[in-house]
Parts: structure tokens; C-alpha cells; sequence
């Protein structure tokens, strides 16, 4: 067997692992016997920053808002998460403006308790999907730019508490997924701008990807002033980069307001 073949078929199999991780995730989430916890909200904005190889190196900054929704199932051996998040964000870079749009119709986690005594730590798989779309008017009239991942990764959490204050720390990171780019290249008489192109962009030409080739991870820290407060305060840092042709990096720095309901 050549060295090809020998690494078409790791990469089959890769595939393979990586659809089947996700699908036994979401057997898993849907035999579990869980109690639902009310729904939290969120608001956040903070400094966005990216880095598109097409635009010929340059770094565009800006504000960036976002808005989601959360929700946490306790199981018998620790609990579910699920959440969605939706955002927009205005950047420039040498007065040149470019648009941010975000979307994550959901981001999930089966954590398990690790037992402790006085803490809590939980950890295990996780699964999203994210869309990135990025305009730049100015720059680039004619075409857009995006970065969709659909990922299986592992995800952690832990809680502990300072005198009456809650505190959370949170990582999530991919391994493997699905990832989809816009070609290198581009005709530079044809413009593909419009929501029927972006939807088609989004999904066009999924590949699949290892840590090596791309990554997505989060780090959030969590503070309750209280266990009845109504608001918990959180500062998130997010990273995400492509490290193929054409490459991308993206870096957020956000506060973040979540909304606490009330138990039933």
C-alpha cells in the first residue's frame, strides 16, 4: 500500500470517528433521564478582532455584541449543556469598516462529576456548530467571507465557592470537525453577494479537520455575588483559527451579563 492510500484511509477513518463521536453524543443527550433547569439568558460585548489572509494580512478591531440563550439538564452521573448564541460586530482597520454577523444555533456538552469534596468538577464531550460571515465593503466589494466549524471536542467545568459568592471556570475546546472556507481564490468579475449565497457559502465544500488544521476554544469566568442574585457576571475569552489556505485567526475579549430565572 503506498503512503497515499495509507493516508486517505487514516483520514477516512478520522472521518468516520469524528461522525460517529457525534452522533453517540447525541444518542447519549437523548436516553438521558434529566431534570431541566430553567433557562438562562445573556448579553455581551467586547473587543473583536480578526485576521484574514485574503485581506492581505491586515487586522480589523472592533465592538462585537451577542445574545444566547442557555440551559442546563441534571442527569444521574452530571449534567447536559445546551446553549445558542447570535451576534454582529463592526470592525476596522486603517479606517477601512468591515461586518461581522455570528451565529451558533447550538453549542452542547455531556459533563461528568468528577467527585470532590468541597468543589465541584465536571468534564466531557461537547459538539457545536458555528457560522462566521464577514463583509468588507471598502476592501472587498464583491465577495464575502466565512468560516463554518461543526466540531466534537471535550469541554470542563468547575465550580467552587468563595464565601457567599459562586465562581465558575469553563474551557471548551474542538478536536475534529467539519470545517468550510471560501476558495483561495476568486474570480475577480464575479460578485456572490446576497443571502442566497451566503447560506450556500456557509455549507459549501465542508472538509474535515484535526487540532492541527483549525481550532475553536473558550475559557469563561463565572461570578455569582450571591446564590439567589438575578445577574451573574462572566469575562469570556474565545480564539479561533484556520491554518490552511486562506487562513483566519480570530480573538474576543467580552463581558458578559447572564440573566438568572427563578426556580419554579
Amino acid at each position: 500500500m503506498s503512503q497515499n492510500q495509507i493516508l486517505i484511509k487514516k483520514s477516512v477513518q478520522m472521518k468516520r470517528a469524528t461522525a460517529t463521536t457525534l452522533l453517540l453524543f447525541f444518542v447519549l443527550c437523548g436516553f438521558s433521564q434529566e431534570s431541566a433547569k430553567p433557562w438562562k439568558s445573556h448579553l455581551s460585548s467586547g473587543l473583536f478582532q480578526v485576521k484574514e489572509h485574503a485581506n492581505f494580512g491586515l487586522v480589523f478591531k472592533g465592538a462585537g455584541f451577542q445574545y444566547g440563550i442557555g440551559r442546563d439538564f441534571g442527569t444521574e452521573r452530571g449534567i447536559i449543556t445546551f446553549g445558542s448564541e447570535v451576534g454582529v460586530s463592526i470592525l476596522f482597520s486603517r479606517q477601512i469598516p468591515g461586518l461581522g454577523f455570528y451565529l451558533k444555533p447550538f453549542d452542547a456538552a455531556y459533563l461528568f462529576e468528577i467527585p470532590l469534596k468541597n468543589n465541584r468538577l465536571l468534564i466531557g464531550p461537547a459538539a457545536m456548530l458555528e457560522y462566521n460571515y464577514n463583509l468588507y465593503p471598502d476592501l472587498q466589494a464583491g465577495f464575502d467571507y466565512w468560516f463554518t466549524n461543526f466540531s466534537a471536542g471535550v469541554a470542563a467545568r468547575y465550580d467552587f465557592r468563595v464565601k457567599e459568592s459562586d465562581l465558575r471556570l469553563s474551557l471548551n475546546t474542538s478536536l475534529s470537525g467539519f470545517i468550510s472556507r471560501q476558495p483561495d481564490d476568486r474570480n475577480p468579475y464575479f460578485y456572490d453577494i446576497g443571502f442566497r449565497h451566503a447560506v450556500r457559502h456557509l455549507h459549501q465544500d465542508l472538509t474535515f479537520g484535526l487540532a492541527g488544521d483549525y481550532n475553536v476554544t473558550s475559557l469563561e469566568i463565572q461570578w455569582k455575588p450571591a446564590p439567589n442574585s438575578r445577574l451573574t457576571y462572566a469575562y469570556t475569552m474565545k480564539y479561533s483559527g484556520f491554518y490552511g489556505n486562506p487562513e483566519i485567526s480570530m480573538l474576543n475579549h467580552s463581558i458578559k451579563l447572564i440573566f438568572n430565572r427563578k426556580h419554579a
